[in-house]
């Protein structure tokens, strides 16, 4: 039986306030305070300018932010025990955790570098009250960028350490199905106490607002070449 430590597990209303609150306090028991000393020195992902409506040029350029490595973790149990054992305090919300845990989760069987990419709602060529998730990931689409997998949430959380205060990141992937049928997806954040990773509402219909940040993937030459199939379309559920 797996026994979650107390950072991991919480609820979910309780991740939310805990975010919105954004407090500073420490948390005990953690080398908190090297994480957000690292975290005031840190530096968002660089945005992309363009004028409301007009999808910049730049962004079918946009610079790769992060390049991570998925298939490290085979499964939810080694996933968990890294969370717990990160050096920075971690807050999983429940629909976060119960995901993860779904026999449905798709964990790489390999290892595989993956290259990230942050864009906003607006950058996207939206306006401030912004497009459900179908349009934006369609329009994604049109510039070469693709969902991410799933893992890409837990492995980024664990190598995305010293995340400014305040900064919140949607995870741009397949929603993955609860027990209950809802869809989740991922959103990290850096709520004050502990970095946060939080599952959402991610049906196709739902909207984000124009100041919303994804984190798209972005293919690469060798992997279309290998014939590896892009991680793409809305409407594909794991379940």
């Amino acid at each position: 039986m797996w026994i979650a430590s107390p950072w991991r597990i919480i609820p979910h209303s309780f991740v939310v306030t805990l975010a919105l609150v954004l407090t500073t306090t420490l948390a005990v028991g953690k080398s908190g305070t090297e994480c957000w000393r690292s975290a005031e020195h840190a530096q968002a992902p660089a945005r992309v300018s363009a004028a409301p409506g007009v999808v910049p040029v730049s962004v079918s350029q946009a610079p790769i932010w992060k390049t991570i490595t998925i298939g490290q973790y085979k499964g939810a149990n080694a996933i968990r025990a890294a969370i717990d054992a990160a050096p920075c305090p971690i807050a999983i919300g429940d629909q976060a955790d119960e995901i993860i845990g779904r026999p449905a989760f798709p964990f790489s069987r390999n290892k595989l570098d993956v290259d990230l990419v942050v864009v906003s709602v607006a950058e996207l060529g939206f306006g401030p009250d912004g497009a459900s998730l179908h349009d934006i990931y369609a329009r994604a689409g049109t510039f070469d960028l693709e969902l991410c997998p799933a893992e890409v949430g837990p492995i980024l959380r664990l190598n995305y350490l010293d995340q400014p205060l305040g900064d919140f990141l949607h995870v741009a992937m397949r929603p993955v199905a609860t027990y209950g049928g809802e869809l989740v997806d991922f959103t990290l954040g850096n709520g004050g106490s502990a970095l946060l990773l939080i599952g959402g509402d991610a049906r196709p219909d739902v909207v984000l607002t124009g100041g919303v940040r994804l984190i798209f993937m972005r293919p690469r030459v060798d992997s279309v070449a290998s014939g590896v199939a892009p991680n793409s379309g809305s409407g594909l559920v794991n379940r």
